[in-house]
């Protein structure tokens, strides 16, 4: 068995990856499932306002809300 990659283990966690925003075959979340998700994140405390940062995962939030596999570390949604 071969170890996984820091890919596989950060969409294991996420649900996605960075890349998966410019891949055109990506489902997209609908807007109001995207801005119900940030809202939830907006709300959390592991939210940093000043980047839009999730410390859980350190993704980028207003941009993992809009893919439809993506899935919260802390599972709120």
């Amino acid at each position: 068995m071969t170890a996984k990659s820091r890919w596989e283990q950060y969409k294991e966690k996420n649900g996605v990856t960075p890349l998966d925003l410019f891949n055109p075959n990506s489902t997209r979340a609908d807007a109001d499932l995207a801005s119900q998700r940030l809202t939830t994140c907006e709300s959390c405390d592991k939210f940093l306002k000043a980047t839009k940062q999730c410390l859980e995962c350190g993704c980028i939030m207003p941009l993992k809300v809009r893919l439809a596999a993506a899935t919260c570390p802390l599972r709120k949604w």
